[in-house]
């Protein structure tokens, strides 16, 4: 190598050591790139075109579908005994969200998907690989004066009423072009889906994620939406719930201050309250959610995941 050529190459290494390492547990509140990325698989019948894009799918994860075709009305699909419908944006193809409840059991399934067109039903079946979502197991010790937190009436009549608020949606999607973004800038620390223990006895599931947060720390919407919900729930505490269009919702709990009110639309990225530690928590932090369709979802895969808007 020539002598010029060595001092450029030292040069470049010396800027490149003196950049600072990322954190490898920061998570920026990034969203979304355009445009769309091409699928992982085509399937194509009678002139109507299934772009996949995923491989397979974990417990608790989703993928997009991508219909499109002259003349396709009313296209729907079924998987893992559950029917939904596709939506459409503007003038595009038609869209779904295939979901996999977190409960659901590892292996092959199929995906069956249905449109008409005029008097002719269109249709493609495809196995789908539902993985191991790794679930991990946690302990915890509540403090006394919330040890009857634990109860697991509370839970369930906290979850019946998070199905009535998540009950009803519209047909369209409320996000924008930016899709969804972490609502912090912070290390997660409880995963989605771990199985829990209580207070050396009552057994019950994460199903959100926790970040890092101390009291009073500004929490944004992870996406454009309209606000759902905004009040005290007895588990997790001060609360919001914004619905984010065709059954997708997400859930901000611990709440110390609530900036939102019911019926409010919120733009992606915008304040709508503050972290705390409220509700059936062991300290301040911010434990959010990921409802789809009334499944508890991982909410990092639709953070990846490209949507139209």
């Amino acid at each position: 190598m020539l002598p010029t050529a060595r001092l450029i190459l030292a040069c470049l290494l010396l800027t490149l050591s003196l950049i600072p390492a990322r954190a490898q547990d920061s998570l920026d509140i990034i969203f979304q790139p355009a445009p769309r990325p091409m699928p992982t698989a085509v399937m194509i019948e009678s002139g109507a075109r299934l772009e996949l894009y995923f491989s397979s799918l974990k417990q608790g994860g989703l993928g997009l579908l991508r219909l499109a075709g002259d003349g396709i009305e009313d296209p729907r699909l079924d998987f893992l005994g559950r029917e939904r419908r596709f939506f459409q944006v503007e003038d595009d193809a038609w869209y779904a969200l295939l979901i996999v409840d977190m409960n659901a059991s590892p292996g092959l399934r199929q995906l069956t998907v249905r449109a008409d067109r005029g008097l002719e039903e269109i249709s493609f079946a495809r196995d789908i690989r539902v993985d191991s979502g790794r679930f991990i197991l946690q302990e915890f010790e509540l403090p006394a004066n919330r040890a009857y937190l634990v109860n697991p009436a509370i839970e369930a009549a906290e979850f019946a009423r998070l199905d009535e608020i998540t009950s009803e949606s519209g047909p369209k999607p409320l996000w924008d072009a930016g899709g969804f973004g972490l609502p912090l800038e912070s290390e997660t620390t409880s995963p989605f889906g771990a199985f829990r223990v209580l207070n050396d006895g009552v057994k019950t599931r994460h199903t959100g994620w926790d970040q890092r947060a101390s009291s009073a720390t500004p929490v944004h919407a992870m996406a454009s939406g309209k606000v759902a919900f905004a009040a005290p729930l007895e588990i997790r505490g001060d609360a919001v719930v914004i619905d984010h269009g065709v059954g997708v919702y997400t859930l901000y709990a611990h709440l110390s201050q609530s900036n939102v009110t019911p019926g409010e639309t919120v733009d992606a990225g915008q304040i709508i309250g503050l972290s705390g530690n409220s509700g059936r928590s062991t300290g301040p932090h911010l434990h959010w959610e990921l409802i789809v369709a009334g499944h508890w979802l991982d909410g990092l895969e639709i953070v990846a995941l490209w949507l139209p808007s």
